[in-house]
């Protein structure tokens, strides 16, 4: 979905890769079983951080795997971590999250793009009456309506729309638990959505000013073309995001979870600053 939650994987164990790509699978596979098999459509690695995050709060005894075969991988057993309580609550989560995303973007996109979109709305629509989270999905509506109202109004504000998807991406990290790990996750959550509005929005610059779509930072810049300081006033930004985040992951009890907590780890720290790389290049550079 935003394709900005991965970790630098030739950073990682091989163990801790092969852990990573268990929960992916293990997030398909429950899709399957909760929200409906067509709702595999919608999967990004993204979703394994919020599994990931959620398994730190479940006993230990439930992070079992199983060698499965599946429809897109028939021919070779894959590693694929059974069903809990993670994998599960991550299934139904980002099912509603895809469904509200494809909305905006029926409402966002150009034509092409619309009717695309439009071809997979049945199957969201479906995935998010199953997913049966319904104080979620009105959290999730809430705040990215909001957000559409200040796009459509074309406000100046950058800090508007990032605090409101922070407070999104919050509350899906937080939903259904209570008290200090509560807090934790949704500071986790909060500053990780605020880090994917911002950078999001700078890597759409040049054809967002192009285009004339709505983008917080062609209307804070006038439109004209970034400068490498405007790039690293933008980065300095994201990285103080990261940094809140990884001030939120420090409180996470991960116990004996190592492997879980190293992949964790590697996505803040290695991750989240490779996506970001581009801002590095000068206007020189991006036209070579």
């Amino acid at each position: 979905m935003f394709g900005y939650v991965k970790p630098e994987a030739k950073e990682l164990l091989v163990k801790e890769f092969e852990f990573y790509k268990s929960t992916y699978c293990g997030i398909c596979r429950s899709m399957k079983k909760h929200t409906g098999a067509l709702s595999t459509v919608t999967i990004t690695y993204d979703s394994v951080f919020l599994a990931l995050i959620r398994m730190a709060y479940m006993p230990d005894s439930e992070l079992g795997s199983s060698m499965r075969k599946c429809v897109a991988h028939p021919l070779k057993k894959r590693c694929m971590l059974n069903d809990n309580s993670a994998i599960e609550y991550t299934a139904r989560a980002f099912a509603i999250l895809s469904y509200y995303k494809m909305q905006d973007d029926l409402s966002d996109e150009g034509l092409a793009k619309r009717m695309l979109v439009s071809a997979t709305r049945p199957i969201l629509s479906t995935a998010k009456k199953k997913a049966d989270l319904a104080p979620l999905a009105e959290i999730v509506k809430d705040r990215l309506d909001k957000i559409s109202v200040i796009e459509r109004e074309k406000r100046p504000s950058i800090d508007e729309p990032a605090e409101l998807f922070g407070e999104l991406l919050g509350e899906i990290f937080a939903y259904g638990l209570e008290g200090n790990d509560r807090l934790v996750t949704y500071e986790c959550g909060f500053h990780l959505g605020k880090f994917i509005l911002l950078v999001d929005a700078i890597d759409d610059y040049e054809s967002d000013r192009k285009s004339g779509k709505y983008n917080p930072f062609v209307i804070a810049y006038g439109g004209k073309e970034l400068t490498y300081e405007n790039k690293q006033n933008v980065k300095t930004a994201l990285l103080i995001e990261c940094r809140k985040l990884e001030s939120a992951i420090n409180l996470i009890p991960f116990g004996k979870k190592i492997t879980v907590e190293n992949i964790v780890r590697n996505i803040i720290y290695l991750g989240l600053t490779k996506r970001i790389e581009f801002l590095d290049k000068d206007g020189e550079e991006d036209k070579k």
